[in-house]
C-alpha cells in the first residue's frame, strides 16, 4: 500500500502564493531572538483519507457560460441542464393583425460557446414557460418554474461554437401575436404574458459516455418570429420580432443527476472506497473530499510549537478520459481560522495530469497551534461550478498514484 508521505526541507524558507488573513510581518522574529537554535527535523508518515459526497446545490443564474444538455459516463453517471430563461420583445408599444396573417418562420437561437463531451444527435424539447425569471432573484440548480404548451422540438448536434437556429411549430408563432396593445406595453406586461421559455433534454437515448452539455454566451437564447400580412395593411406592422435576454440574470439552469450504475455511486454509499478512486463534478454533482487525520497528532504529541511551517504542499493526480477531459483548473477550499470558507487554485500539469496546491504557510500554522487542523474541511471542486460541466476521476489514497503531502518547517 502507498502511503503519502511529508518530506521535510530544512532551513526552507518558500514564499507563500496566496494571501495570508494574518500579518506576517513579524515572521520569524521568535527565531531572531535566539539565533544558533535552528535545527532541522524530520517528519512522521501522514495518512489521507479520500473520499466523495453529494454536492449541495449551486447558483445557476446570472452564470458566465449558461449550460444545456445532458451526458452520461460511467464514472458519474447521468446529469442533465435544462435552462428557463425570461425574454423581452426588442420593440414594445407594437400592434398585431388578428387576422389575414400567416407565420413565416418562427425558431430558437442558440449562441454555443463551447461544447464538452461526445455531441450525439440529441433531442430537446421546448415549453412555454408560466412564471417569469425574476432578476432580482437567485436561482440555484434545484429551482424550478411552472410551463405549460409544447412550443416545439429540436435536435442538437454541434462540435464547434457558433450561433445555431432550430424551427420550432410556426403555429405558436400566433400565440405570440396575440398580445394585446396591454401586453406589449412594457417588459414587465409582456413577461407576465408570456413568462419565457424552458429547454428540456431528453435523455432516453444516451448510451454510457456519450452526449454533450452545450456552454452557451451569457445571454444567448433568443426567438424569432417572422410573418406577413394579406390585408394591404403591412406598413402598420412590424412583421419581424426578437425576443431576448435583455440581462444575464433572467436566465438559469435546472440540473438532474442519476448516478443509478456508476462508479461513484458506490463510493457514495460506501465512502471507504474512495480510497482507490474518489470523484468531482462541476454540475453540482459530488464533491472531492479529503482529511489528513493525523497531521495535528503529530503538532501536538511532537511539542511541534516551535515549528515554523515554511510550506504546504498538496498533489494529486488524475485519470485521463477520451471522451470528458479534465479541467484546465480545480479548486481546494477550506475554513479558515476565522471559519470562512477559503480556496486557492491550480492548474493541470498535462504531462503528469496532477493538481499541485499550496496554502499560506502562516493559515496553517493558525491551524496547528489553536488545534483546529482537523476542521479545515478540505473540498475539491471546480472554481466556477454553474458554469462549467467537467467531471474528474482522481486516484485515492490506496492507488498506484496516491496523492502526497509535502510540509516544509523550521524548527527552532
Amino acid at each position: 500500500m502507498n502511503k503519502s508521505k511529508y518530506f521535510i526541507s530544512g532551513l526552507c524558507l518558500i514564499v507563500a502564493l496566496f494571501s495570508c488573513k494574518k500579518d506576517d510581518a513579524n515572521i520569524g522574529g521568535e527565531i531572531s531572538e535566539n539565533p544558533g537554535s535552528l535545527s532541522t527535523s524530520l517528519t512522521d508518515t501522514f495518512k489521507i483519507v479520500t473520499y466523495s459526497r453529494i454536492e449541495d446545490s449551486v447558483i445557476t443564474s446570472e452564470r458566465s457560460n449558461p449550460m444545456l444538455g445532458a451526458y452520461k459516463s460511467e464514472e458519474l453517471g447521468l446529469v442533465v441542464s435544462g435552462l428557463f430563461a425570461s425574454l423581452t420583445p426588442d420593440s414594445l408599444d407594437r400592434n398585431f393583425p388578428t387576422t389575414d396573417f400567416q407565420i413565416d418562420s418562427f425558431y430558437l437561437k442558440l449562441d454555443i460557446v463551447d461544447v464538452y463531451g461526445l455531441p450525439t444527435n440529441q433531442t430537446f424539447e421546448v415549453y412555454r414557460a408560466t412564471e417569469f425569471v425574476n432578476e432580482d432573484s437567485l436561482y440555484y440548480s434545484v429551482d424550478s418554474l411552472a410551463t405549460s404548451d409544447l412550443i416545439g422540438t429540436i435536435t442538437i448536434n454541434e462540435t464547434d461554437s457558433n450561433s445555431y437556429v432550430f424551427d420550432l411549430d410556426s403555429a405558436y408563432g400566433s400565440v405570440l401575436l396575440s398580445a394585446t396593445a396591454t401586453d406589449m406595453g412594457s417588459k414587465e406586461d409582456f413577461q407576465s404574458f408570456f413568462g419565457g421559455i424552458y429547454i428540456k433534454p431528453i435523455t432516453s437515448s444516451l448510451n454510457d459516455n456519450e452526449g454533450a452539455i452545450y456552454l452557451l454566451n451569457r445571454t444567448g437564447v433568443s426567438l424569432h418570429l417572422k410573418y406577413s400580412t394579406t390585408n394591404d395593411n403591412d406598413d402598420i406592422y412590424d412583421l419581424e420580432m426578437d425576443y431576448n435576454l435583455s440581462t444575464d440574470n433572467q436566465i438559469f439552469a435546472k440540473y438532474d443527476h442519476n448516478f443509478d450504475n456508476s462508479e461513484v455511486s458506490d463510493v457514495l454509499s460506501d465512502t471507504s472506497l474512495g480510497q482507490d478512486f474518489f470523484y468531482t463534478q462541476c454540475l453540482q454533482g459530488v464533491i472531492a473530499k479529503i482529511n489528513f487525520p493525523t497531521v495535528q497528532n503529530w503538532y501536538s504529541a511532537s511539542g511541534a510549537k516551535n515549528y515554523l511551517i515554511n510550506k504546504f504542499e498538496f498533489s494529486i493526480s488524475a485519470e485521463t478520459n477520451n471522451t470528458f477531459e479534465l479541467p484546465e483548473t480545480l479548486m481546494l477550499t477550506y475554513l479558515s481560522t476565522e471559519g470562512i470558507r477559503t480556496f486557492t487554485t491550480t492548474t493541470l500539469n498535462e504531462q503528469s495530469n496532477t493538481y499541485t496546491f499550496t496554502i499560506s504557510p502562516s493559515e496553517v500554522s493558525e491551524q496547528l497551534k489553536f488545534n483546529m487542523f482537523n476542521d479545515m474541511d478540505f473540498n475539491i471542486s471546480h472554481p466556477f461550478p454553474g458554469s462549467n460541466p467537467n467531471q474528474v476521476k482522481l486516484f485515492g489514497s490506496k492507488s498506484n498514484k496516491a496523492p502526497t503531502v509535502k510540509i516544509s518547517y523550521t524548527k527552532y
